[in-house]
């Protein structure tokens, strides 16, 4: 059933192994691989986040003699729910979800009986602001990685590149000079970077179309480029989750179902719904829904969401079970559940369990020691 959920190999591994390497205590099993290439010492480690550059998504638009092809150590997991909020958390922290509390995209917060888009603090149902400040971070707030390393090596030792960091990109090929600037600085140091493409480019037009396969080739050239530039600099690629194209189905559709619930599906309404279902209703919805999805979801209660340890190891946030309703429903085929039409209609999807959402890349390239810059 989650054969692709590995956390001992996953991106949380990954944040691991910086951690061991900056010493900072990690909670969680570095990856050996990676261990490995630390142990060069390089001045420069790198870590190249791209949204939704799954290994299938990889193997589908590059030839086998493209850079990113041929420097790819190994597929590793994701997290569950494969998804941005979920995953990018987890690489910031070195917290499984479990214990960060940030699940998906909509969280119910109690406090103002709504859910709420948690990286926009805006509501679900109408996208205008959730409340005159943060609600996610003064819930489940973090401590992030660039804090953590900073503390044991001094300031000047960990940098976030992204669309929304203090290192503000607007490109692939912004983030690529921002790097070999950064890289130049005379301490040891810890980069991650993170852009939105070829997420953004899937949901939109799918996983095999042609603007999927245009910033996956940009993404190779540029950061090839960037990898020819650097010195004594470990680049590692890898990906928050992978992507698979979908059939949607919609809520509204199904009226039975629906009136059972107290409120929307949260976390992730498409292929990693949290139901809360209404008093005394839950035996009858299992079965309605059992009825009409059982070939396309993972109906689990909430129990054995827990005693599963999808979420992940570690002691729970005391707020993640607040987010799970009586049920979680996950997508393990083509077949996604919006809530509404009027909802995003998303082409590409992800947050469930396939194969191609799941397995994202460990890329490892070393660049030449030569002079330290």
């Amino acid at each position: 059933m989650f054969k692709h959920l590995n956390y001992e190999r996953s991106i949380l591994s990954l944040t691991a192994s910086v951690q061991k390497h900056f010493g900072v205590k990690a909670e969680h099993s570095p990856l050996p691989e990676f261990d490995k290439l630390l142990e060069k010492n390089y001045k420069n480690v790198v870590l190249m986040l791209f949204d939704g550059l799954g290994v299938s998504a990889i193997n589908e638009h590059l030839p086998e003699d493209s850079f990113l092809r041929k420097h790819l150590v190994c597929g590793i997991s994701s997290v569950f729910p494969s998804t941005t909020v979920a995953a990018t958390v987890t690489a910031m922290t070195g917290l499984s979800p479990a214990e960060h509390g940030w699940l998906g995209w909509d969280l119910y917060f109690k406090e103002i009986g709504e859910n709420v888009a948690v990286f926009r603090n805006s509501l679900q149902k109408n996208g205008k602001p959730a409340a005159d400040y943060n609600v996610a971070w003064r819930y489940i707030p973090y401590k992030d990685i660039f804090k953590q390393i900073e503390e044991v090596n001094g300031k000047g030792t960990a940098y976030c590149v992204s669309p929304f960091s203090n290192y503000h990109s607007k490109s692939v090929r912004n983030i690529c000079k921002i790097v070999k600037r950064l890289s130049r600085k005379r301490k040891k140091k810890y980069i991650y970077t993170y852009w939105y493409q070829p997420d953004k480019a899937m949901h939109g037009y799918g996983v095999k179309s042609k603007q999927t396969h245009e910033q996956i080739l940009l993404i190779n050239s540029e950061v090839e480029k960037l990898c020819k530039k650097l010195k004594n600099t470990l680049v590692i690629i890898t990906a928050d989750h992978g992507h698979c194209d979908s059939k949607n189905e919609y809520l509204e559709d199904y009226t039975a179902l629906s009136a059972m619930l107290k409120r929307p599906p949260s976390i992730e309404a498409s292929r990693a719904l949290s139901l809360f279902v209404n008093d005394g209703m839950a035996d009858k919805f299992k079965e309605e829904f059992s009825r009409i999805f059982a070939d396309d979801f993972i109906l689990l209660t909430k129990e054995e969401v827990f005693d599963k340890n999808i979420f992940g190891y570690g002691t729970p946030h005391p707020r993640t079970s607040d987010f799970v309703g009586d049920f979680l429903a996950i997508a393990t085929g083509e077949k996604s559940l919006f809530i509404q039409r009027e909802d995003i209609n998303f082409i590409g999807v992800h947050a469930g369990f396939t194969e191609e959402e799941m397995i994202i890349p460990f890329i490892a390239v070393e660049t030449e020691k030569g002079k330290r810059q």
